[in-house]
Formats: C-alpha cells, sequence, structure tokens
C-alpha cells in the first residue's frame, strides 16, 4: 500500500517534491472463527453454556491440580461428597450473591406502588457471599483463600478442602487456570506499530471530537511531519477500533433508525479514508447497530459501501482475536471489563484484565449479567491461547502494563481511552510490545 506525501526538496527550501511512501505489512491472520461460528439457536436454555464452561475447564484444571496438589486428593463433584472433614478436591463455578444486583422483580415495584429502588452503577455489599456450584447443586464456601471483592460470577475453579457438620465447604487452598502456554515471540529487529482506538462515537450530536478526529486522519495518512517522520508512520501496519463507532458506551439513550441512518455516511467516509492508507478492522460495541448478544456479529457490509471497495478493510466480531506477523491480539470493546468492575470491587481495567488471565476467561459474567448468545457445545470466551497483546475498548483513561504470567508468559495489557472524550489512541511497538499514547488535539 503505497502513499503520497510532500517534501521539501533537498534543492530549494521552497520547492516541495511529491514522494510516495509505502505502507509497511506483516502477515494477518483472522482468528476469530469461535465467534463468528457460535450456535445462534435462541431456543435454548442458559445453563448449556455453563456446562460447556465447566467441562472445558474440568480438562484445563486436571493437569493444574496434579502438577500443584500431586495427586494426594480425590477430585470429586458435589454428590460423592460423603464423609465430613475429609479433604478433596471439588471443580466447580463460582456464583456470588450479591444483595444489591439488579432484579426484574426490583424493576416491577414502580408498577406495585412500592418505593422505586435507586439507580446503582456498583453492586458491591459487605454482605455478599460466593457459593461453588456444578451440574446438580450447589455449596456454600468459607476460608479466606478466596476475596469476595476480586470474584465475580461464572469463574471456573478448583477448591481444595473439606466439607464440615453445618454443609460448608471449608476452603484450604485454591487452584486457578491461569495463562495457557504462551507461543515465543517471533524474532525481529524492525519497528512494526498497530494503532488501538476507540469510541469515535460518529453519531454524537456534538462535533467537539470531530477536528481530532481529522487530525487522526492527516496523521496516519502520512500528510504531517517531515519527511523522517512520515517513514515512521509508514511503520504504522494495522489499525484497530475496538467499538463505539456511532456511539459511547456510556450513553444511556440508545441510537434510534434515524440516527444509524445521519451518520452512517460520516463513518463510512472514515473508514474509507482510514482503509486507503492502512489495514483496518473494524469491531461493534454495545450501543452500535448490530446484535447487543455477545460475541457480536461484525457490522452489516451495507452500511459501508465506499470502504468495503477497499481490501484493506475488515468487519470483525466484538471479541476479536487476529495474529499480526506472529503475535496474538485479542480484546473486546469494552463490555466484559466494564461489568465486572460494577460486580467487584476491582475498579480499573488492567487490574480486571489481569484478573480475566488468571481466570482464563475474557467474560466470565456472560451470561449473568452481560447479555450473550446461549451457546450450546462451547464457550467461546474460554482464551484458548494466551495473547501477546490484550486490549479492552472504551475505558476512560489510556493505561497500560506489561503482565508476566507464571510460565513466563509476558502479555501486553491496553485499556483503550473513549477517543470522543479523551483524543487519545494506543500505539503498540511489535517488535517489542512497548506501548504508548498519542493524543489529537
Amino acid at each position: 500500500m503505497i502513499f503520497k506525501v510532500k517534501a521539501p526538496s533537498m534543492d530549494s527550501g521552497e520547492d516541495f517534491n511529491a514522494v510516495e511512501i509505502e505502507r509497511q505489512s506483516l502477515d494477518y491472520k483472522d482468528c476469530s472463527k469461535r465467534f463468528y461460528e457460535v450456535s445462534r439457536d435462541y431456543s435454548k436454555q442458559y445453563a448449556h453454556i455453563y456446562s460447556a464452561r465447566l467441562n472445558t475447564f474440568r480438562n484445563i484444571l486436571g493437569p493444574l491440580i496434579n502438577k500443584k496438589w500431586s495427586n494426594k486428593y480425590k477430585i470429586l463433584k458435589l454428590c460423592d461428597l460423603r464423609e465430613k472433614g475429609e479433604p478433596c478436591v471439588i471443580i466447580g463455578t463460582l456464583f456470588k450473591l450479591q444483595e444489591l444486583k439488579p432484579s426484574i422483580l426490583k424493576e416491577l415495584s414502580d408498577q406495585l406502588e412500592i418505593i422505586p429502588q435507586p439507580a446503582r452503577t456498583h453492586f458491591v455489599h459487605e454482605t455478599d457471599t460466593v457459593v461453588l456450584e456444578d451440574e446438580l447443586q450447589r455449596i456454600k464456601l468459607s476460608g479466606l483463600c478466596i476475596n469476595t471483592d476480586e470474584i465475580v460470577t461464572g469463574v471456573v475453579v478448583a477448591i481444595l478442602g473439606s466439607e464440615d457438620e453445618d454443609g460448608i465447604f471449608s476452603i484450604q487452598d485454591i487452584c486457578w487456570s491461569g495463562c495457557n502456554l504462551q507461543k515465543p515471540l517471533p524474532e525481529s529487529t524492525s519497528d512494526r506499530f498497530v494503532v488501538l482506538m476507540s469510541g469515535i462515537n460518529l453519531a454524537s450530536k456534538t462535533a467537539d471530537h470531530l477536528f481530532s478526529l481529522n487530525l487522526f486522519l492527516e496523521w496516519i495518512s502520512g500528510f504531517c511531519g517531515t519527511s523522517e517522520y512520515q517513514e515512521e508512520i509508514s511503520k504504522v501496519v494495522r489499525v484497530i477500533i475496538a467499538g463505539g463507532v456511532y456511539a459511547k458506551h456510556s450513553n444511556d439513550i440508545m441510537l434510534s433508525e434515524a440516527d444509524v441512518i445521519a451518520a452512517s455516511e460520516q463513518v463510512d467516509s472514515f473508514c474509507a479514508a482510514v482503509s486507503a492508507t492502512a489495514p483496518l478492522d473494524l469491531m461493534p460495541g454495545c450501543k452500535d447497530p448490530v446484535g447487543i448478544m455477545l460475541p457480536q456479529k461484525p457490522f452489516h457490509y451495507c452500511l459501508f459501501p465506499k470502504a468495503v471497495e477497499y481490501k484493506s478493510f475488515n468487519r470483525v466480531s466484538n471479541p476479536y482475536e487476529c495474529d499480526i506477523g506472529g503475535l496474538t491480539c485479542l480484546g473486546s470493546s469494552g463490555e466484559p471489563v466494564k461489568d465486572i468492575m460494577r460486580y467487584s470491587k476491582l475498579n480499573n481495567e488492567i487490574e480486571v484484565m489481569k484478573k480475566t488471565l488468571q481466570w482464563r476467561h475474557m467474560a466470565p459474567t456472560c451470561p449473568d449479567t452481560v447479555p450473550c448468545i446461549p451457546c450450546l457445545d462451547t464457550d467461546p470466551f474460554t482464551m484458548y491461547n494466551c495473547p501477546n497483546i490484550y486490549y479492552s475498548g472504551n475505558a476512560g483513561e489510556f493505561s497500560t502494563e506489561l503482565y508476566k504470567g507464571e510460565g513466563g508468559q509476558k502479555v501486553r495489557l491496553v485499556a483503550v481511552p473513549d477517543f470522543c472524550e479523551t483524543k487519545t489512541i494506543a500505539l503498540i511497538n511489535l517488535a517489542n510490545l512497548e506501548c504508548f499514547s498519542m493524543t489529537f488535539c
């Protein structure tokens, strides 16, 4: 892909010559097959996805249990608990009982002429408790090994302990799934960059951020800076927009059909402008005109009559996984991370992302508090591969950290800021996983 820029002539400070700079490229593969091909049979119950998740993690946790506790303890199901006080291992799904959790019965309080419940955005209470459940039954948990404030419903875990006389399972130790093995980083000596951005909010009633978006377009197109700087810009091999294309996640107002129609031309023009100079992967978000249930299908092609003319334009799923130059890149537009923050005391995106790596699951609260498709045989949100780059979109501010797993895994965590609010993007150097932000204002 070649883009033309104007650079000063070497002969005169007044003359300008057109210079062609070739956009650098890396091998790319879309690895989101499990998100595209998920069964969409809405007549089924959600018990299937919990069952599939539990069966998957039984296979994952089996070898980890043997490694951590040897073969000293029996691995039992809850229905097989017989002897009180006898240590054993139970593999099950954590369920968090929360007093403040939204309920349809509370929502009906207005119709029953009861004082309505106050609106809340955070649902943690000191009385919250945790139980462990499998296919057949559940049991209460006690012990200092588990921090109720830092876990959420849906996490599968192996617990070492014993049942007491009151029918409560006393925890002695916990085995989390942890990160999967990670393929080694490819050998690279030259810089190549991926741009991560989200929340461009082109259906907004205000235009405060449009100037910044135009600055971004000029920057990615190579229309600014010296020829040396433009050479650096040519090293951007891919742009990923992680949701919030039409509307912000924090906006409580859903888009109307008229809003979508009015903004679609602008969205299409922006995507076409980016795709003309660099490969673009466009993810939907919870307020964009696609189905709200995760995993979300890509945007419909009819919304992009201009952009679809470019082979470099890719409509992708949410969540989205791809391979760029041998590096695995995985992320979402932010819904799973924001939901975990609502139902725990984890108060920033990076800490939540660390926990999801520890749980080996990017959206454990699906389908409990995040709408998702009632999958039958598999749970698509399981992290089958440990990513090299793991991001979450529509964050309040840019933040990043290099996470190091117990097996030597290195994962670049990125909270991608809402562009509409921050005018900021994130750039990752694929040669060394260094990450920094850039603000357009």
